[in-house]
């Protein structure tokens, strides 16, 4: 049978690509078509010398690879392949079985180990779960930057109104439980109104932006910053009282009043003033809703 591609769709419409690296025709045809039968999008190569030129042009789910070839040795195609794309994942396959071949095509990089003479549901088998574990992967890491993502305020990348809350209830159910102080502050830009009328949106998200990274290089680590609504920012300090809330208010003041803002030409726009109101758990508020009107109540007085 001839090595040319073979492509089948699977029926989620989705492809694995496989890789099959034999220097024995016979291997690469009779894996060919059990792979090709299960759906699999496969690519074939004689050697690593001609595996690696495929791999620096084409991406590939899986390469099953023999472990003696002429040429290349199989540990030394593993760690070539591993060189160009490190996410990629490789099955051995050797006539030549041995513990200590199979612990160095580990530590070469290697997910799985197949010893020759083998059967087809054997294949089919090691390859179907290796696919499978790489979809649950993937699917896990997806899922983990959209529930990312759906905390992110997507103007500053700062959290948004959502995280806000749960991160605020969260962090005054543990001051509760270990009885100690948070605070929370909330500002916003003095006239932004007139400010975006004079200079237009455009500018205006400028400033939104730049104010943010004025908030983060003026704030610990641990405080979480937040994009409340439109030109409104909230503020949660764990671990800090009145007092200590106050001075990074004021620090947080200073900074702005003292930053030149550009735009994106490099022209100058002037300075921004805020407005901004704290308020503390347990003296100023038990709950997270009195905490925060408690908070807005002193920025409003503010102004």
């Amino acid at each position: 049978m001839s090595d040319k591609n073979t492509v089948r769709e699977e029926g989620n419409g989705i492809f694995a690509r496989v890789l099959i690296v034999d220097d024995d025709e016979g291997v690469r045809s009779l894996l060919n078509d059990l792979l090709v039968e299960s759906n699999y999008m496969v690519d074939t190569a004689s050697c690593g010398e001609e595996a690696l030129k495929k791999i620096r042009v084409s991406t590939y789910d899986l390469i099953v690879t023999d472990l003696r070839m002429r040429g290349m040795h199989g540990l030394e195609v593993i760690k070539e392949v591993k060189a160009i794309d490190p996410g990629v994942d490789v099955i051995v396959m050797t006539g030549y079985a041995s513990v200590n071949s199979a612990v160095e095509s580990m530590k070469a990089g290697a997910v799985d180990y197949i010893t020759k003479p083998f059967n087809s549901d054997q294949i089919r088998l090691v390859v179907d779960k290796n696919i499978e574990r790489r979809k649950f992967q993937r699917l896990a890491s997806e899922r983990e930057f959209y529930k990312i993502l759906s905390s992110i305020d997507g103007l500053t990348e700062l959290y948004n109104y959502r995280y806000f809350h749960q991160y605020l209830q969260m962090e005054l159910e543990r001051g509760k439980r270990y009885k100690r102080p948070l605070s929370l502050i909330m500002l916003d830009i003095d006239d932004f109104k007139e400010y975006n009328d004079r200079y237009g949106h455009p500018v205006g998200d400028l400033v939104l932006k730049n104010l943010s990274t004025i908030l983060r290089s003026a704030t610990r680590g641990c405080d979480v910053i937040c994009r409340y609504g439109g030109e409104e920012f909230a503020i949660i300090l764990p671990e800090t009282n009145k007092k200590e809330s106050a001075i990074v208010c004021e620090r947080i003041r200073k900074a702005v009043e003292n930053t030149n803002l550009v735009d994106e030409k490099g022209n100058s726009i002037g300075n921004i003033r805020i407005t901004a109101g704290l308020a503390s758990f347990p003296v100023d508020a038990s709950s997270k809703n009195e905490l925060i009107e408690k908070t807005d109540k002193a920025l409003y007085q503010g102004k």
